[in-house]
């Protein structure tokens, strides 16, 4: 009788043993999240944040970045951002772009894979390119383009070249006139410099 009540323990210790390493195994795989947070800064002044998010789900890759920035040029402006991007397989799925400013919506675009190309809706218009995208502008902030030539931007559409400056360091020229720089550290983007015309914006990794 004894030996059965010693069986039915060790039964038990092990069945407890395997409960307790699937329940880590499932949070781990939860756990494969990675948050990252820049402030934005004009002139030295810091106007704003940005959050970066990025979780990894076996094939799939969620991004995901907001930010918010309150400045003034000659009156005040209130800018708010929420970007989110899907890749299965490194290839991208689906991607969304949503700014609104002083409270009202202005701008709201979609990119969506269909069979072998991509639909592209901006507003009411919408458009198509083919091809595999595999890298984005939002993956900048969590991948360093060591040999990636070329860079989509879900805001303009548009497959954007990506320029090469100094070791670890790239330039991204926008169709409106406008540049992108981006430095990296160990693999991880540290700083951007977002240069317009008017103004000159600094994000920097906190």
């Amino acid at each position: 009788m004894q030996f059965q009540v010693d069986s039915f323990h060790k039964l038990l210790k092990k069945k407890t043993i395997l409960s307790i390493i699937a329940l880590l195994f499932t949070i781990s795989s939860f756990a494969q999240e990675e948050t990252s947070t820049y402030q934005i800064k004009r002139n030295g002044d810091v106007i704003g944040q940005m959050q970066f998010k990025q979780k990894r789900n076996g094939t799939d890759t969620y991004l995901k970045m907001n930010s918010k920035v309150k400045t003034r040029f000659i009156f005040e402006i209130d800018v708010q951002t929420d970007d989110e991007a899907h890749f299965k397989n490194g290839q991208l799925v689906f991607s969304t772009v949503y700014r609104k400013v002083n409270g009202r919506e202005k701008e709201r675009k979609e990119t969506k894979l269909i069979n072998q190309s991509y639909l592209l809706q901006a507003g009411n218009k919408s458009n198509a390119i083919n091809g595999s995208i595999n890298y984005n502008m939002m993956l900048l902030y969590c991948k360093e383009p060591v040999n990636i030539a070329q860079v989509y931007s879900d805001s303009f559409q548009q497959v954007l070249a990506i320029k090469r400056m100094a070791p670890n360091t790239y330039r991204i020229n926008l169709p409106d006139g406008n540049y992108n720089d981006y430095y990296f550290q160990n693999g991880i983007c540290k700083t951007v410099k977002v240069h317009h015309s008017l103004y000159t914006i600094t994000m920097e990794l906190v």
